[in-house]
This record gives C-alpha cells, sequence and structure tokens, in this order.
C-alpha cells in the first residue's frame, strides 16, 4: 500500500509526487488525463504507482488515506470531491494544494468536517522547481490531521539555510489559503518595486541591461538579499533566441495575472487593511494592459545624482519590507476577524525558503515576532523601525527624483506615503469627517472628550 497519493499529474502534481517519491515515501498518481497518468508511469518503480482509475487510487493508499488534490482551483475541485467521497472512510485526510479562494476552503472544510473528512488547505509556493526540488508550504485546516501528514510535507519541503523545514501549520479553516494568498499580494508588491527600480536604473541612470544585472547580481549579495533580485539579474543579461539582443528588450511590457493579487485586495478592503503597496502593484498591472502607449518616450536629461544606485538599493530594501509589512498587518487583521491563531515567526519561516518572495529580511521579520510579541505593524519592532530611519531619505530622494523625470513609480510612492502616514497623529481625516457631518449628519468623535458627537452646521451670510 502507498503512503501518500496525489490527484492531478500536470506540472505541478507530477513533481510534488516524484518529490515524495525522491524524500522515501511510496505515492500513488492518478489523472482524469490518461496522457498525464501514462507520462507518469515513466517513473514507475517500487515507490512510485500510476493508476487509471479514482477506485484504483484510492484502494492503493493505506489507511487513513492522505491525498493531495492538485489542480486547477474552482469547480474541478468540488466535483473531485464528490467523486472522491463515497471511496474514502472517516478519518481519511485530503489535501488541496491549489491556489483556492480561502472562501471556498473554509467551505470545503465544514462539509468534509460532516462526512468525518480531514481537510487541509496547503498554499504552494515555489513553481516547477519547487514543487521538485522543495517548495515552501502553507497548510491549514485540521491540525489533527496536519500531525499525520507532517512527516511526509516536511521532508519535500524547502528548507531554510538553518535547515528547517519550510511547512509549518498555519491555523483552521482556510488560513493556509489565505496566507498563500497574501503572500502572492506581497509578491505582487515586490515585484513592481523592481520594476520601478529599473525604469530608473535604464532610464535616469543610463544603465545598460548588462550594467542593471550587476547591480542587482551585488544588491543580491547585500541591500537585498532576495530570490527576485537573482532572477531579475538572470532575466536582464539573458540573449535573445531570435534576434542578437536581450531578450528583456523584446518582451511586451503587459504584465498578466491569476487573481490571488486580486483577492487580496479584496479582502484587504473588507478589513479595512492599508495594503496600498499590494493595491497599486495590483493597478499596476491593470494598467499595462490598459494603457493607449500614446505617449512620448520618457528621456532624461538631466544630471544624474551623486549616490543614485545606492538610494535605489536603499529604497527597493524599504519598499521591500512596507510589502512584507503591509502582508503581516492584513494577516493580523484577519487572524482578528475571522478567529484564527495565526503564527507569524512560522508564517516567516515558512517563507524563508523555496517560495518567490524568499529574502534575508525573512529571519528578521520571524526575529520581529518572536517569543509571543504582538505587534499591530513590523515598523513597531527596533529593527524595523531602524531600517525605515535609516533608509527613508533614500526612498524620499528617489520619489523626488522620479517625479521630475516624469517616471511613475506607483509602489514606491506608495511605500512612502504608508511610512509617512501609519505613524501619524495629525493625519487630516478629522477635516473627511466634517465634511461627513456637514452633509449626511454621520457624527464624530473628538479628542478632548468621550461620546459621539454632531454640530448643526450653517453658512455664515
Amino acid at each position: 500500500m502507498q503512503q501518500f497519493g496525489v490527484i492531478g499529474l500536470s506540472v505541478m502534481g507530477k513533481n510534488l509526487a516524484l518529490n515524495v517519491r525522491n524524500s522515501g515515501f511510496s505515492v500513488s498518481g492518478y489523472s482524469i488525463d490518461k496522457p498525464e497518468v501514462d507520462a507518469f508511469a515513466e517513473y514507475q518503480d517500487e515507490k512510485l504507482l500510476p493508476t487509471y482509475s479514482l477506485a484504483e487510487f484510492v484502494n492503493s493508499l493505506e489507511k487513513p488515506r492522505k491525498i493531495l488534490i492538485q489542480i486547477a482551483a474552482g469547480k474541478p475541485v468540488d466535483e473531485t470531491l464528490q467523486k472522491l467521497l463515497p471511496l474514502l472512510d472517516k478519518g481519511d485526510i485530503i489535501l488541496d494544494g491549489g491556489n483556492s479562494n480561502f472562501h471556498d476552503t473554509n467551505r470545503r472544510f465544514h462539509e468534509m468536517e460532516a462526512h468525518g473528512i480531514h481537510f487541509i488547505g496547503m498554499g504552494v509556493s515555489g513553481g516547477e522547481e519547487g514543487a521538485l526540488n522543495g517548495p515552501a508550504l502553507m497548510p491549514g485546516g485540521d491540525e489533527a490531521a496536519y500531525r499525520e501528514v507532517a512527516p511526509i510535507l516536511e521532508a519535500i519541503a524547502a528548507k531554510t539555510p538553518q535547515g528547517r523545514p519550510c511547512v509549518s501549520f498555519i491555523g483552521p479553516e482556510g488560513s493556509g489559503h489565505y496566507v498563500k494568498m497574501v503572500h502572492n499580494g506581497i509578491e505582487y508588491g515586490i515585484m513592481q518595486e523592481f520594476s520601478e527600480v529599473y525604469d530608473l536604473l535604464r532610464k535616469v541612470a543610463g544603465k545598460s541591461n548588462a550594467e542593471m544585472s550587476k547591480i542587482f547580481a551585488d544588491w543580491n549579495q547585500g541591500l537585498v538579499q532576495a530570490y527576485l533580485s537573482e532572477i531579475t539579474s538572470e532575466v536582464l543579461k539573458q540573449k535573445d533566441d531570435l534576434t542578437a539582443d536581450d531578450v528583456i528588450d523584446h518582451i511586451l511590457n503587459v504584465a498578466s495575472y491569476k487573481g490571488t493579487g486580486n483577492w487580496m485586495l479584496e479582502d484587504g478592503v473588507h478589513l479595512g487593511a492599508p495594503i496600498s503597496v499590494i493595491a497599486e502593484a495590483v493597478l499596476a498591472r491593470f494598467m499595462s494592459k490598459a494603457t493607449t502607449r500614446e505617449g512620448q518616450e520618457i528621456t532624461w536629461n538631466g544630471e544624474v545624482p551623486n549616490g543614485l544606485i545606492d538610494n535605489l538599493g536603499k529604497a527597493l530594501q524599504l519598499g521591500q519590507a512596507v510589502a512584507y509589512a503591509q502582508g503581516f498587518q492584513q494577516l493580523k487583521m484577519a487572524a482578528d476577524a475571522y478567529h484564527w491563531d495565526l503564527r507569524y515567526p512560522a508564517i516567516a519561516q515558512d517563507w524563508e525558503a523555496g517560495c518567490i518572495i524568499r529574502s534575508s529580511m525573512l529571519e528578521d521579520i520571524e526575529n520581529a515576532f518572536a517569543d509571543g510579541k504582538q505587534l499591530d505593524n513590523l515598523f513597531q519592532d527596533a529593527y524595523f523601525k531602524g531600517l525605515m530611519q535609516k533608509n527613508l531619505p533614500a526612498l524620499r530622494a528617489v520619489i523626488e527624483l522620479a517625479t521630475k523625470a516624469g517616471i511613475p513609480t506607483p509602489t514606491l510612492s506608495a511605500a512612502l506615503n504608508y511610512l509617512e502616514s501609519i505613524f501619524n497623529p495629525s493625519l487630516p481625516a478629522n477635516l473627511i469627517q466634517g465634511q461627513r457631518d456637514y452633509f449626511g449628519a454621520h457624527t464624530y468623535y473628538r479628542n478632548d472628550r468621550e461620546g459621539i458627537f454632531h454640530t448643526e452646521w450653517y453658512e455664515e451670510k
């Protein structure tokens, strides 16, 4: 009998199954697409079993069965669950490793619970390579069931530089998929910040692709030690197969999206979370599709300020920190609203290797939340407060220069505005509330006494 089963054998499912096999566990695979099973069968050995029917698949697994569904999110998951239910026994465990909406995972968790089936919604990050060699895993749902599958998940997960597996129990219901959603939103934010720095490097600093590749590689050894620094350097120096140019210069400047960043923004609005960097990053992808491209190319005829490269590195480092901070702020607000006990140090550790937003800064975030420390905002921590104070002048200088040059910096500007606002004791919202009370009698609070107030406004004649 096999120890683990995977339904869905396209790239991610197949590679996760191979990872399970390579980690010393036996695995069965099934797909409704027969060619996928045939391709999977090419790897068959004593620990890897292809199956051609759902019944054969289920019957090949030891009890309690441990089944990972790795298929397209949405209706296909519900249909697969309904087909599985008659074949399962109480106590079996199902994991959904797709990019499911956390609302769907909440519903499925309770539906499966009513049938005596344990359900785990698990975020998976790292792409095709991560699936095979070590992804970041974010499982949430039934904690007792998690303990049953933990040995396998810990074996296949990416490992931090200290050798710790990038997987831990996230929390109840759909919290695992929620954390993956936030991961993806942070990913949107940081990727857009990288693109804005790239834009300033080429248009203001006048750097070639090769020079920019070297700059990002250097930052990856210091200021911004991150997977996205590494691959940005690689993307910028890649030669084109079809021309004599660099491929970056022939990639159409339209950014696609699959929806998880939008979901984070939607729930952020629901919660009232000030995730301005993520919001601007989502809107920037919309803008890339909506712009008419009728304007003229931007050219910078001014001087290149001394220290611009250093300022850009510091601005990117601080912008990245703001994207993380906004993500963890939304997680805190979601935990309060949905009554989830989220373990923030463990979440940071889960992202330290294997995933797209992995960076050395995540260890600083893990330390910020260590020993049960409760932070409403990451910049309340001493390290991040110091980083803000040290790098704010550079971020301000970069935004000022970008404004003079006419280069849009939606996420870097949002990061600056967030930092100028989040601890500000005198934001001008009192005027807004006064206006609301004037035209709609919406009332207001006072800063000098308790209670709710309304003014009978009048215009002097």
